[in-house]
């Protein structure tokens, strides 16, 4: 079915990005065995409404059924390692980590999984004491990496650009160590255990959804095993493919959405392109890392990326969510809202 396409608002996704080799500055776990309601907030493992969002994955050319979770979680270990990982661009601030009380918690629940925010050396390097003691009480890894765009980027774009803040997240893709990672924006709140998408992904699964937007993917989330294949494969088509607004990246199409969709530009219609798509440059991509097809699949927003109530099934329980992305303050009645007030 034709996706539609809904005006853009000011939802903006945030970024995320790391490199496995650049490992720097803190190493602080959470404290083994920790108990939850010590880190955060306590989430629930309430069952997720089946069909919550009945018409929001897709794949290839299509929309299809979207992944069912915890039936996927089976084929994954009962006790892997694990990391959420957030990245930051730009000058950083004291309120820079508004949900990091939730994040604890569901890190809490995930087998004590670490928590990992990915900068660029040349941010870093300007964090104040304040800022690190924020990190240091919070149990945050810092991890270092070169760039946030891939040097040479065919389609890089000067000025206001939002591949800065998506394009640092591809670091994500090769952090081999963990069973599996899982990326969230910092304006994420858990809001339920997310274990179930760190085991599907473990057991080989590239997991997304889409966005509130009408936006084919939304890369304010993605979960994965790291393969440093992946990383490689992603750099090469950031090498290789142009972009257009006619023909998106690497002359993939916009398919199955009816054109351009927000953030198509950045890594949005990146990451549909490459690892959603087949044939053409993505799998020439894929190719040159050695790989030959990733096992993608898409899980429902309005329950694992919750992204306003665009798409979700009539009177949602809003109790079942077990992610809130968007929106960060509070809206109308009909919208599942944020559980706590932020950190600021």
């Amino acid at each position: 079915m034709a996706l539609l396409l809904v005006p853009l608002l000011a939802l903006l996704s945030e970024a995320v990005l790391q490199d496995e080799d650049c490992l720097s500055l803190a190493t602080l776990r959470g404290t083994p065995g920790a108990n939850v309601q010590q880190l955060g907030p306590k989430l629930h493992q309430r069952p997720v409404v089946n069909k919550a969002c009945p018409h929001c994955c897709y794949h290839g050319e299509n929309e299809v059924p979207c992944l069912d979770v915890e039936q996927c979680a089976e084929k994954g270990p009962t006790n892997g390692r694990y990391a959420i990982v957030m990245t930051y661009v730009g000058q950083p601030h004291d309120k820079m980590l508004p949900y990091i009380r939730s994040m604890q918690a569901a890190a809490a629940m995930a087998n004590n999984a670490d928590i990992v925010m990915a900068m660029r050396k040349s941010d870093s390097e300007q964090m104040t004491q304040n800022q690190k003691e924020l990190f240091r009480n919070h149990s945050i890894k810092l991890l270092d990496v070169d760039w946030d765009t891939p040097p040479k980027m065919k389609a890089y774009q000067e000025g206001a650009w939002c591949g800065h803040q998506d394009f640092i997240r591809l670091h994500v893709l090769g952090m081999e160590g963990y069973d599996a990672v899982a990326y969230y924006d910092t304006d994420v709140e858990f809001q339920g255990d997310i274990t179930p998408v760190l085991r599907c992904a473990a057991s080989g699964k590239f997991l997304t959804t889409n966005g509130g937007l009408g936006e084919l993917l939304n890369v304010g989330f993605f979960a994965l095993r790291p393969d440093k294949r992946l990383f490689q494969a992603a750099v090469n088509f950031a090498l290789h493919a142009n972009f257009s607004m006619n023909t998106s990246w690497g002359e993939m199409g916009w398919t199955p959405a009816g054109g351009y969709f927000v953030g198509g530009e950045c890594g949005q219609g990146f990451w549909y392109a490459l690892f959603y798509k087949f044939g053409g440059s993505a799998q020439q991509a894929l190719q040159s890392a050695g790989l030959s097809v990733v096992d993608s699949a898409q899980i429902d927003r309005c329950m694992w990326n919750y992204q306003t109530s665009f798409q979700c099934k009539e009177h949602l329980d809003c109790s079942r969510v077990r992610v809130h992305h968007k929106p960060a303050i509070k809206t109308e009645w009909k919208e599942c809202q944020k559980l706590e007030p932020s950190v600021r």
